[in-house]
């Protein structure tokens, strides 16, 4: 039995025998030295765990794996670089697309201004044309009837007469080339 699995050993407490001096603990056992191996460099033997050699890093290994280290923090730093170059380049096409997007809001808006009508009119007026007292409107395959400025035809009272829209279907069409 060797010494942890022992029970603890219980020491008097009361009277004399508390003041007895502790007995002696018994004496370690030495261990015996082990002869020797033979020198023979083929003879196999068991190696105990402590008598194993370390194997250490050698001063080429570590300064290789020190260059490799660098090598990679290097490639690593450069990668970021040209990440954040493209952000900025991102970023920059972004601020320019705000712009552009902006202007054509402006110039969409300004053709719609130019497109309206009363503007349309009044640069007419400005140039000298008037408005026409009769309007003609033609359509292929029905009767042309004059109309009047406002809109009312001068033969009909301002009832217009069903159009017939299949016959005209086929000379709206374009022709197929």
């Amino acid at each position: 039995m060797s010494v942890i699995d022992a029970p603890p050993r219980a020491y008097p407490t009361r009277g004399g025998a508390a003041m007895a001096p502790a007995p002696a603990p018994a004496p370690a056992r030495r261990a015996t030295p082990r002869p020797a191996p033979p020198r023979d460099p083929r003879h196999l033997r068991v190696v105990a765990p402590r008598e194993q050699a370390r194997r250490r890093l050698t001063p080429a290994a570590g300064v290789m794996l020190t260059g490799l280290l660098f090598v990679m923090l290097f490639a690593i730093a450069i990668a970021q670089t040209v990440l954040v170059q493209g952000q900025i380049h991102l970023d920059a096409l972004d601020k320019q697309l705000a712009v552009e997007q902006a202007r054509y809001r402006v110039l969409r808006n300004q053709v719609a201004e130019m497109e309206s009508p009363a503007r349309v009119v009044a640069a007419a007026q400005e140039l000298g044309m008037v408005a026409p007292h009769d309007l003609v409107y033609l359509q292929p395959g029905a009767v042309a009837r004059p109309q009047r400025a406002d809109g009312a035809s001068s033969d009909d009272g301002g009832q217009t007469q069903g159009t017939d829209w299949s016959a005209m279907k086929p000379l709206l069409e374009a022709p197929a080339q």
